[in-house]
């Protein structure tokens, strides 16, 4: 393993404290739909928010909250069923009284191109976020998802997105965040919306200037290549997860066995004891990926591997393509995105560095932030896709800090650098 890159940041910078230990009482108000595992949520705690609700329409999401964030309120429904009346009666606030309203709505209809994307059927949901907002109208509302819907159809979609934010009375802004550059120990971009209601004024705050690496926001920017120059002062592989005890695909370990090494380890252990290791268990392989993982050193991937050995499929794939397929990972890199397919040795570079497996559940959510006192619950599928859908609860805390800091002071900002402008 390599020296920690983050060795420059204190354990508290990575620290992520459990909901009855954050000062939130005075802090500014916050409701969080499309919750899932509660990685917004826990983020907004962390940096002074009064989580007042969070939603989501899964069961394994409601009992992963009900463990790890008891003290908030959490209602399991369809966002659809959710009247913005009700829910200010249920709150005890008045229209226009609550501070952030935060959310990840998933979108299946961004294929048809040429239409208006935000009333197609299929895009229901986020169209239900917005509605939601129109009828609270909180004082700023931060909507997060994934980059690739900016350039569906031309950049037809975030003009949509734009006209319906402007006809509520918002002016909004977008840009693509990556992850590492909050501390988070993986190459993750998202694309974050936040609209400030125009009674705020001209207004572009929220965005976080970066504390990892020595490039600012927009700078990097996903499918380009990300030197080695650019990712100095990333969080590696051995940073995140070096202290993790050994675990046989298909096992599982409830215990340490060691000491942290890194401070970002010691701030993941931060509330737990020794014997309260959760969900590092490794997804159990075939033998035949088995057998294709022990071939694979460090760095290696399914172009390594003899012919023989590939998946039907791919043994007539171009050199060039899959490039990450069965991809074994290395100790001093920076991860790639975790997804919730990150148990599957073909869906990318997900192969422990040294053992013969996968990553654990443990060790995905360790790469995307969460603390090892959060544990999730439900089957192992849901698991998966609990971490792999999560927002990073650091990138969560790093945004939640900005937006609290803006709404306590009325300057105007600059606009963020972003590839993209909403338009109307």
């Amino acid at each position: 393993m390599t020296a920690s890159r983050g060795g420059q940041h204190s354990v508290s910078e990575y620290e992520l404290r459990p909901a009855e230990l954050c000062s939130s009482e005075r802090g500014p108000t916050a409701v969080d739909l499309f919750s899932g595992a509660g990685g917004l949520t826990l983020g907004l705690l962390n940096a002074g928010f009064k989580v007042l609700l969070a939603s989501d329409i899964s069961s394994a999401c409601a009992a992963t909250h009900r463990r790890n964030l008891p003290s908030i309120p959490f209602q399991q429904e369809d966002v659809r069923a959710i009247s913005g009346r009700d829910l200010l009666r249920r709150l005890g606030l008045s229209r226009s009284e609550l501070d952030v309203l935060v959310g990840g709505p998933p979108c299946q209809g961004f294929s048809i191109i040429g239409q208006r994307l935000l009333h197609d059927p299929r895009n229901a949901l986020l169209r239900e976020f917005v509605r939601i907002a129109g009828e609270i109208r909180p004082k700023v509302v931060v909507m997060e998802n994934v980059p690739g819907l900016a350039t569906l159809g031309k950049g037809i979609l975030l003009n949509e997105i734009g006209s319906a934010f402007q006809e509520l009375g918002y002016q909004a802004a977008c840009a693509e965040l990556l992850a590492a550059q909050y501390g988070v120990p993986q190459m993750r971009w998202r694309m974050f919306f936040i609209a400030w209601r125009t009674d705020f004024g001209a207004r572009h705050a929220g965005f976080p200037w970066p504390t990892h690496g020595n490039s600012g926001i927009g700078d990097l920017v996903p499918n380009r290549t990300v030197t080695a120059a650019e990712e100095a002062g990333f969080l590696t592989l051995s940073d995140a997860i070096g202290d993790m005890p050994p675990v046989a695909s298909g096992g599982e370990c409830r215990t340490y066995e060691g000491p942290p090494r890194t401070n970002y380890q010691r701030a993941m252990r931060l509330y737990c004891g020794p014997l309260e290791l959760h969900n590092h268990y490794a997804p159990r392989l075939s033998a035949i990926n088995l057998r294709r993982i022990a071939a694979l050193k460090p760095g290696e991937d399914w172009r390594d591997l003899p012919r023989e050995m590939l998946p039907g499929g791919m043994q007539r794939a171009l050199r060039k393509d899959h490039t990450r397929r069965f991809r074994r990972m290395t100790w001093d890199g920076v991860p790639r995105s975790i997804i919730t397919r990150f148990r599957d040795p073909k869906s990318g570079e997900y192969i422990h560095p040294e053992q013969t497996r996968t990553i654990s559940i443990r060790e995905a959510a360790r790469i995307q932030s969460f603390p090892d006192w959060f544990a999730f619950e439900g089957a192992y599928t849901d698991q998966y896709d609990q971490v792999g859908n999560a927002v990073p609860p650091l990138v969560a805390k790093a945004v939640g800090t900005e937006i609290r800091s803006a709404l306590a002071d009325m300057r105007s900002y600059a606009p963020v650098k972003s590839r993209y402008r909403l338009f109307a």
